[in-house]
Protein backbone atom coordinates (compact mmCIF):
# COMPACT_ATOMS: atom_id res chain seq x y z
CA UNK A 1 0.00 0.00 0.00
CA UNK A 2 1.26 3.45 -0.92
CA UNK A 3 0.32 6.61 0.95
CA UNK A 4 1.31 10.28 1.11
CA UNK A 5 0.13 13.42 2.89
CA UNK A 6 -0.42 16.78 1.15
CA UNK A 7 -1.12 20.20 2.64
CA UNK A 8 -0.79 22.46 -0.42
CA UNK A 9 -4.36 22.39 -1.77
CA UNK A 10 -7.59 23.87 -0.41
CA UNK A 11 -7.85 20.98 2.07
CA UNK A 12 -5.15 18.93 3.78
CA UNK A 13 -5.45 15.30 2.64
CA UNK A 14 -4.04 11.81 2.76
CA UNK A 15 -3.64 9.85 -0.46
CA UNK A 16 -3.75 6.05 -0.42
CA UNK A 17 -3.23 3.69 -3.35
CA UNK A 18 -3.82 0.27 -1.87
CA UNK A 19 -2.65 -1.46 -5.05
CA UNK A 20 0.60 0.54 -5.01
CA UNK A 21 -0.01 2.08 -8.45
CA UNK A 22 2.36 4.69 -9.86
CA UNK A 23 1.73 8.39 -9.25
CA UNK A 24 1.47 8.91 -13.00
CA UNK A 25 -1.11 6.14 -13.50
CA UNK A 26 -4.62 7.16 -14.52
CA UNK A 27 -6.79 5.60 -11.80
CA UNK A 28 -10.43 5.95 -10.75
CA UNK A 29 -10.72 8.38 -7.83
CA UNK A 30 -12.57 7.68 -4.57
CA UNK A 31 -12.89 10.64 -2.19
CA UNK A 32 -13.83 9.64 1.37
CA UNK A 33 -15.00 12.30 3.87
CA UNK A 34 -14.69 11.61 7.61
CA UNK A 35 -17.22 12.34 10.35
CA UNK A 36 -17.24 14.98 13.08
CA UNK A 37 -14.30 14.87 15.50
CA UNK A 38 -12.22 12.72 13.19
CA UNK A 39 -9.55 13.34 10.56
CA UNK A 40 -8.02 12.09 7.32
CA UNK A 41 -6.45 9.06 9.03
CA UNK A 42 -9.68 7.67 10.47
CA UNK A 43 -11.08 5.98 7.38
CA UNK A 44 -7.82 5.40 5.50
CA UNK A 45 -7.57 1.86 6.87
CA UNK A 46 -10.74 1.02 4.92
CA UNK A 47 -8.99 1.47 1.56
CA UNK A 48 -7.71 -2.13 1.26
CA UNK A 49 -11.18 -3.45 2.15
CA UNK A 50 -12.93 -1.63 -0.69
CA UNK A 51 -10.13 -1.30 -3.24
CA UNK A 52 -10.46 -2.25 -6.86
CA UNK A 53 -7.44 -0.46 -8.24
CA UNK A 54 -8.47 3.05 -7.22
CA UNK A 55 -6.76 6.16 -5.92
CA UNK A 56 -8.23 7.11 -2.51
CA UNK A 57 -8.31 10.64 -1.13
CA UNK A 58 -9.05 11.28 2.55
CA UNK A 59 -9.30 15.04 3.28
CA UNK A 60 -9.47 16.81 6.62
CA UNK A 61 -12.55 18.96 7.22
CA UNK A 62 -11.72 22.69 7.36
CA UNK A 63 -12.53 23.48 11.02
CA UNK A 64 -11.09 22.05 14.23
CA UNK A 65 -13.78 20.35 16.31
CA UNK A 66 -14.16 21.92 19.74
CA UNK A 67 -16.97 20.20 21.69
CA UNK A 68 -16.30 22.44 24.69
CA UNK A 69 -14.07 25.50 25.23
CA UNK A 70 -10.41 24.54 25.17
CA UNK A 71 -11.08 20.92 24.19
CA UNK A 72 -10.24 20.16 20.58
CA UNK A 73 -9.96 16.90 18.67
CA UNK A 74 -10.32 16.16 15.01
CA UNK A 75 -12.21 18.33 12.55
CA UNK A 76 -15.78 19.13 11.53
CA UNK A 77 -17.48 19.86 8.21
CA UNK A 78 -20.27 21.90 9.74
CA UNK A 79 -21.65 23.21 13.01
CA UNK A 80 -24.75 22.06 14.85
CA UNK A 81 -27.39 19.40 14.32
CA UNK A 82 -29.45 20.20 12.38
CA UNK A 83 -26.55 21.61 10.40
CA UNK A 84 -26.06 25.38 10.30
CA UNK A 85 -26.49 26.58 6.74
CA UNK A 86 -23.49 28.93 6.62
CA UNK A 87 -21.07 26.20 7.69
CA UNK A 88 -22.49 23.74 5.16
CA UNK A 89 -22.06 26.31 2.39
CA UNK A 90 -18.48 27.05 3.50
CA UNK A 91 -17.46 23.39 3.31
CA UNK A 92 -19.41 22.86 0.08
CA UNK A 93 -17.49 25.61 -1.66
CA UNK A 94 -14.16 24.33 -0.36
CA UNK A 95 -14.90 20.77 -1.46
CA UNK A 96 -15.90 21.83 -4.96
CA UNK A 97 -12.63 23.72 -5.36
CA UNK A 98 -10.71 20.83 -3.79
CA UNK A 99 -12.17 18.27 -6.20
CA UNK A 100 -11.17 20.43 -9.16
CA UNK A 101 -7.65 20.72 -7.73
CA UNK A 102 -7.39 16.96 -7.27
CA UNK A 103 -8.30 16.33 -10.89
CA UNK A 104 -5.54 18.65 -12.02
CA UNK A 105 -3.00 16.85 -9.82
CA UNK A 106 -3.99 13.18 -10.06
CA UNK A 107 -4.61 11.54 -13.47
CA UNK A 108 -8.21 10.28 -13.45
CA UNK A 109 -10.28 8.71 -16.25
CA UNK A 110 -13.09 11.05 -17.21
CA UNK A 111 -16.13 10.66 -14.97
CA UNK A 112 -14.55 7.89 -12.87
CA UNK A 113 -15.01 9.59 -9.51
CA UNK A 114 -17.03 8.45 -6.51
CA UNK A 115 -17.67 10.79 -3.59
CA UNK A 116 -18.31 9.03 -0.29
CA UNK A 117 -18.32 9.68 3.42
CA UNK A 118 -19.23 8.60 6.91
CA UNK A 119 -21.75 10.48 9.11
CA UNK A 120 -21.14 14.22 8.50
CA UNK A 121 -19.01 13.17 5.56
CA UNK A 122 -21.91 11.24 4.10
CA UNK A 123 -24.11 14.33 4.28
CA UNK A 124 -21.42 16.42 2.58
CA UNK A 125 -21.00 13.76 -0.13
CA UNK A 126 -24.67 14.03 -1.07
CA UNK A 127 -24.59 17.81 -0.89
CA UNK A 128 -21.49 18.20 -3.07
CA UNK A 129 -21.67 15.17 -5.35
CA UNK A 130 -24.55 16.63 -7.34
CA UNK A 131 -22.97 20.08 -7.68
CA UNK A 132 -19.60 19.27 -9.28
CA UNK A 133 -18.73 20.87 -12.65
CA UNK A 134 -18.92 17.47 -14.32
CA UNK A 135 -21.14 14.54 -13.27
CA UNK A 136 -19.51 11.90 -11.11
CA UNK A 137 -19.92 8.13 -11.19
CA UNK A 138 -21.73 7.74 -7.85
CA UNK A 139 -22.17 8.77 -4.22
CA UNK A 140 -21.77 6.36 -1.27
CA UNK A 141 -23.26 7.43 2.06
CA UNK A 142 -22.23 5.57 5.22
CA UNK A 143 -24.30 6.32 8.34
CA UNK A 144 -25.24 9.73 6.94
CA UNK A 145 -28.33 11.60 5.79
CA UNK A 146 -29.51 14.38 3.50
CA UNK A 147 -29.26 18.11 4.24
CA UNK A 148 -32.69 19.16 3.00
CA UNK A 149 -32.63 22.91 3.64
CA UNK A 150 -30.63 23.64 0.48
CA UNK A 151 -30.67 20.61 -1.79
CA UNK A 152 -28.89 20.40 -5.16
CA UNK A 153 -30.83 19.82 -8.35
CA UNK A 154 -30.98 16.06 -8.03
CA UNK A 155 -33.39 15.71 -10.95
CA UNK A 156 -30.77 17.16 -13.30
CA UNK A 157 -28.46 14.21 -12.61
CA UNK A 158 -30.81 11.28 -12.29
CA UNK A 159 -28.20 9.01 -13.89
CA UNK A 160 -25.92 9.31 -10.82
CA UNK A 161 -26.44 6.28 -8.53
CA UNK A 162 -26.46 6.58 -4.74
CA UNK A 163 -25.64 3.96 -2.12
CA UNK A 164 -26.88 4.37 1.47
CA UNK A 165 -25.68 1.98 4.18
CA UNK A 166 -26.86 2.51 7.75
CA UNK A 167 -27.04 0.76 11.09
CA UNK A 168 -30.51 -0.07 12.42
CA UNK A 169 -29.29 0.76 15.95
CA UNK A 170 -27.57 4.07 15.08
CA UNK A 171 -27.94 6.41 18.06
CA UNK A 172 -26.22 9.39 16.41
CA UNK A 173 -28.04 9.69 13.09
CA UNK A 174 -31.20 7.60 13.54
CA UNK A 175 -32.03 5.08 10.88
CA UNK A 176 -35.27 7.02 10.27
CA UNK A 177 -33.14 9.83 8.80
CA UNK A 178 -31.52 7.39 6.36
CA UNK A 179 -34.90 5.99 5.36
CA UNK A 180 -36.22 9.50 4.75
CA UNK A 181 -33.13 10.32 2.69
CA UNK A 182 -33.87 7.31 0.52
CA UNK A 183 -37.48 8.41 -0.02
CA UNK A 184 -36.55 11.99 -0.89
CA UNK A 185 -33.90 10.90 -3.39
CA UNK A 186 -36.17 8.34 -5.02
CA UNK A 187 -38.87 11.00 -5.30
CA UNK A 188 -36.30 13.01 -7.28
CA UNK A 189 -35.94 10.10 -9.68
CA UNK A 190 -32.58 8.82 -8.46
CA UNK A 191 -31.42 5.21 -8.45
CA UNK A 192 -30.85 4.51 -4.74
CA UNK A 193 -29.34 1.31 -3.39
CA UNK A 194 -30.20 1.06 0.31
CA UNK A 195 -29.09 -1.45 2.94
CA UNK A 196 -29.45 -1.57 6.72
CA UNK A 197 -27.14 -3.57 8.96
CA UNK A 198 -27.34 -4.76 12.60
CA UNK A 199 -24.95 -2.14 13.98
CA UNK A 200 -24.75 1.31 15.52
CA UNK A 201 -23.07 4.46 14.21
CA UNK A 202 -20.18 2.64 12.57
CA UNK A 203 -19.06 0.59 9.61
CA UNK A 204 -18.73 -3.19 9.52
CA UNK A 205 -17.08 -5.77 7.29
CA UNK A 206 -20.49 -6.56 5.84
CA UNK A 207 -21.32 -2.93 5.08
CA UNK A 208 -17.88 -2.45 3.53
CA UNK A 209 -18.50 -5.39 1.21
CA UNK A 210 -21.59 -3.57 0.01
CA UNK A 211 -19.58 -0.38 -0.52
CA UNK A 212 -16.91 -2.35 -2.42
CA UNK A 213 -19.56 -3.81 -4.75
CA UNK A 214 -20.99 -0.36 -5.37
CA UNK A 215 -17.56 1.07 -6.23
CA UNK A 216 -16.94 -1.76 -8.69
CA UNK A 217 -20.28 -1.10 -10.33
CA UNK A 218 -19.58 2.63 -10.65
CA UNK A 219 -15.88 2.59 -11.51
CA UNK A 220 -15.09 -0.73 -13.19
CA UNK A 221 -18.23 -2.08 -14.88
Amino acid sequence: MKSAVYDDLSLHYKLVVASGGADSASLPLVIVLHGRGSDSNDLAELAPLIDGGYRFIFPDAPVAFEPSPGMRFGFTWFDGWPAKRDSIIRSRQLLLVFIAELLLRHPTPEGRIVLSGFSQGGMMSLDVGFRTDDPIAGVAVMSGALYEEDMPDFAARQQTPVLIVHGDADDVIPVAAARRTRRVLEDQGLDVEYEEFPMGHQVSEESMRTVARFLRKCLVS
